[in-house]
């Protein structure tokens, strides 16, 4: 019985150390995917032109 309490004590201490890092690792998750979405949203329009004038390009070169 004594073991029991043990290891009952044990895994309630370890689930709060646990989940405290759980959340810390799905903020830093967050933080990363919104950093790549304001870069993403910044450069979209600068990129679409650039392959838009790419795409031109090859074809006035297929053309030619």
């Amino acid at each position: 019985m004594k073991i029991k309490n043990m290891m009952k004590n044990l895994l309630k201490d370890q689930s709060g150390e646990f989940g405290i890092k759980q959340i810390a690792a799905t903020v830093a998750v967050i933080v990363i995917i919104g950093l790549i979405i304001g870069v993403v949203r910044g450069n979209i329009g600068t990129w679409v032109v650039e392959v838009w004038d790419m795409f031109i390009e090859m074809i006035k070169d297929t053309i030619s």
